[in-house]
């Protein structure tokens, strides 16, 4: 996913400090996902993440003023990693209708899922604790709207075309959604129960052909 980024000129004291100020911050951002997705946001603390990160309290609270914006930085930094699995799946498959777009875009979020295990924990955790109002609708407002914005003109083409059911496209929407979310989620459960590991290539890939006939069908086989 990275591998199309260009290496960061650090040919100068000031961009080696720019750096090194950078990589500071993606250090702590790495650290405070687990840390808020393990301990949720309220006992979730900004010494316990230096403590982590192996920096002190001070540096901590020197790029992010509180928890809240590291809270906030720290779904920003998912989001965008997100966007840019996502964009380069698109790019790289080029769909060509709906069906075979939000097929794309499935797949993009499914495997985000598998490789960030600590995502769907830390996105449950904004419902807890005190103003978690206000990181619920700051969270819509950002990340959560755009991104339903973009599927709900796929979802109704594809309803048009006849490749997804009737049906109101934010029910469908989110049971798309929820259906990306099942191995991250279930995982635990699943293990327990079955003996399956949802970490495995071959169950991701055996979900996946699950999903291609339930919802997929044309675009998966002209892929």
């Amino acid at each position: 996913m990275m591998s199309g980024m260009s290496t960061p000129d650090t040919s100068t004291p000031r961009r080696r400090e720019q750096q090194r100020s950078a990589d500071t911050k993606q250090a702590i951002l790495k650290t405070a996902l687990k840390e808020f997705a393990e301990r949720g946001f309220e006992a979730a603390s900004m010494r316990a993440i230096a403590e982590q990160s192996g920096l002190t309290h001070q540096l901590i609270t020197y790029h992010f003023q509180s928890k809240e914006v590291l809270w906030q930085a720290v779904a920003t930094l998912v989001y965008e990693e997100l966007a840019r699995a996502r964009e380069g799946m698109i790019r790289q498959a080029k769909p060509a209708s709906a069906i075979e777009q939000l097929r794309q875009e499935f797949i993009a979020y499914f495997q985000f899922t598998l490789d960030q295990p600590h995502l769907h924990r830390f996105m449950m955790q904004r419902r807890e604790g005190t103003h978690s109002e206000d990181r619920q609708e700051w969270l819509a407002q950002h990340f959560l709207r755009p991104h339903f914005d973009l599927a709900r003109p796929l979802i109704k083409a594809a309803q048009k075309a006849g490749d997804l059911p009737k049906g109101e496209p934010v029910l469908l929407y989110y049971a798309i959604v929820s259906l990306a979310n099942a191995l991250s989620v279930m995982g635990p459960d699943i293990a327990a129960t079955t003996g399956v590991q949802v970490t495995e290539a071959k169950t991701a890939k055996g979900y996946m052909k699950l999903m291609d006939a339930l919802l997929f069908t044309r675009a998966a086989a002209e892929d």
